[in-house]
């Protein structure tokens, strides 16, 4: 869960010091990302840029408002007390969805760029999707329940502080009320991530066939859920569910301050977001006026 944020901020990935600042150098972030897994050579670089640019556009145009109209509707259930564990699961699930719609908005475009890539870049992809799974298994590895819930405890506390501020004793006791009633799924988790990278790498080093390549990362890009078990799909239901929960109570304990805390930064990033929509009368300018010009 620690990838759900109190207001879902991480719909749009974009934690710098400034969310406008962040999406004006989105395609600067993506292509230093992308070097991580992969060097590309100077046509895949071009063929690369040429779908990041519209992608990009598209993405301003038609997901920023999503994001806005689900922040405001999340802003205005816990301003009227109508947040339920049930809604904030739907509001998991539209945030999952905003996430597989742009694989689905680029699958056809990547395609051709997957299937060209070479022996030695399959390799070097491999290599380091390997080494950051076998750096998942080493964190959690050796750790029993209590060493497990302690660091669920703090990756919380340090996120609701983000949102909230300074946390009182009585919330640091409601969140770690929640970890210990956690439903585990970290075994469960680690197999699917396991599973997963088998079948990536399966289709990658199948990559001539463009059937197969297109049917294999379809589901491993767009409903990867297919690769987990039902107990593992109803465990993180029941999971998502309980973290509402915790949101309310979060919720209904916070201080004056913290209201205005938390009103203010949720606010800010609302704020943030409409200005990046085409539609603003300020989002030419944002660059400006970010930056003081």
């Amino acid at each position: 869960m620690k990838r759900i944020v109190i207001a879902l901020a991480l719909l749009i990935a974009l934690s710098a010091c400034s969310t406008k600042v962040s999406y004006y150098f989105l395609d600067w972030a993506i292509e230093w990302q992308l070097e991580d897994y992969v060097t590309l050579n100077r046509q895949q670089e071009q063929a690369f840029d040429a779908i990041l640019d519209p992608f990009l556009a598209w993405h301003r145009s038609q997901e920023l408002p999503r994001y806005s109209a689900q922040l405001k509707t999340l802003q205005t259930e816990l301003a009227d007390g109508t947040l339920t564990p049930q809604s904030w699961r739907h509001h998991v699930d539209m945030a999952r969805d905003h996430w597989f719609r742009l694989f689905a908005q680029v699958f056809d475009d990547l395609l051709p760029l997957i299937a060209s890539l070479s022996d030695k870049q399959v390799a070097q992809v491999i290599a380091k999707l390997e080494a950051d799974e076998q750096e998942l298994v080493d964190e959690y590895k050796d750790k029993n329940q209590e060493q497990l819930i302690e660091d669920a405890d703090e990756r919380l506390e340090e996120l609701f502080a983000d949102w909230l501020g300074r946390l009182s004793e009585q919330q640091k006791a409601l969140i770690h009320e929640h970890n210990s009633r956690r439903l585990a799924t970290l075994d469960m988790w680690l197999e699917y991530r396991h599973e997963w990278l088998r079948q990536f790498k399966q289709a990658l080093l199948q990559r001539s066939d463009s059937d197969l390549l297109a049917q294999r990362l379809r589901l491993l890009m767009t409903s990867p859920d297919e690769l987990k078990s039902d107990v593992h799909k109803q465990k993180l239901a029941q999971n998502t569910e309980n973290f509402g929960m915790l949101l309310l109570q979060l919720h209904q304990s916070l201080s004056e301050r913290q209201q205005k805390h938390f009103k203010r930064k949720l606010g800010n990033l609302i704020d943030d977001l409409s200005s990046l929509l085409p539609s603003s009368p300020f989002s030419s300018l944002v660059v400006k006026r970010v930056f003081g010009l």
